[in-house]
């Protein structure tokens, strides 16, 4: 594993998995809870936070952040310019205006403090933003964020510049790079979403992650850089119930075809969409579904050394 967090070889494996009332917003017990189900710590928990810098959703490494790092996963933290729980959303000229540079300050001496590489994100899919500004306002913000993180001596923080990944944003994402030197991975969102969003195809995994990293490959978007599935997911489909277990199975395979990809991270929630007979997102909605999951996750190619036991 190098400084910037790239496996030796293969590809990390990695989960958000949401926490809710019903649980205590217990974040440590919803990560173990879908390792005991598919038989391994993940390689990297992944978790979304705010600029409130209080609580569970600013305050961050929360403690089960903390165990979860101590236990040797990676962590992954997704800083949303915006405050959860009053749902405000911060411009990214309020970012760079230095009004909330103790919020930003106060973060960073905090991931500098945790002594060990951690990923870091800023805004993930930014192109589905308009109420933040331009994408020169995007790219000004990450900097200036980027830049009073390296001030404090916060530079175990490891980059990572995370769009949505969409055809229909080809044409912005040039101008939605921060520049190499402000970013360490590259990561991207694919989803074989078949009817959730109302298509009517249903995607192997190698179409899935395929058109953005070719894109990225034609267009030289951070040559060089390790590239990142920040979230992935998959729906099941009602007229073949092993559908989706077999999507798993096939996804390492899609990774050993796209080298590039060093990490996979599974967004297990069905909160961008919405459950119904025909569309459940979530890896674990059946056994079918978390048998194919366990699989995919004993591959060689997943089980990279971190610190933890796998």
């Amino acid at each position: 594993m190098s400084r910037k967090l790239v496996p030796s070889c293969g590809a990390w494996w990695g989960m958000y998995a949401p926490a809710g009332a019903g649980d205590g917003w217990d974040h440590g017990a919803a990560v173990a809870e879908v390792e005991a189900k598919v038989g391994r710590k993940f390689d990297v928990v992944h978790r979304y936070h705010d600029f409130s810098n209080s609580g569970s959703n600013g305050a961050f490494p929360d403690a089960y952040e903390q165990r979860q790092m101590s236990e040797g996963r990676l962590m992954f933290f997704a800083w949303e310019s915006r405050i959860f729980s009053s749902g405000t959303v911060l411009t990214w000229r309020d970012v760079y205006s230095g009004r909330h540079d103790a919020t930003i300050d106060a973060v960073a001496g905090r991931i500098r403090a945790t002594g060990v590489p951690v990923f870091m994100g800023f805004d993930h899919e930014p192109e589905d933003e308009p109420a933040k500004g331009s994408d020169a306002d995007f790219v000004r913000a990450w900097r200036y964020v980027h830049d009073r993180f390296a001030a404090a001596g916060a530079d175990n923080a490891v980059w990572v510049w995370t769009m949505m990944g969409w055809s229909g944003h080809h044409d912005r994402y040039a101008g939605l790079y921060p520049g190499d030197s402000y970013v360490d991975w590259v990561a991207y969102d694919p989803y074989n979403f078949h009817v959730c969003n109302g298509s009517t195809v249903w995607k192997s995994p190698a179409t899935t992650v395929g058109g953005f990293y070719r894109w990225l490959d034609e267009h030289r978007i951070g040559v060089g850089k390790p590239r990142m599935l920040a979230e992935f997911g998959t729906n099941f489909n009602a007229a073949d119930p092993d559908a989706k277990r077999r999507w798993f199975e096939e996804f390492p395979a899609a990774l050993k075809a796209h080298p590039t990809i060093k990490a996979a991270i599974y967004f297990n929630s069905a909160g961008m969409t919405r459950r119904s007979s025909t569309c459940d997102m979530t890896m674990d909605h059946d056994p079918s579904a978390v048998a194919g999951f366990a699989r995919a996750g004993q591959d060689g190619y997943l089980r990279q050394p971190t610190g933890g036991s796998r």
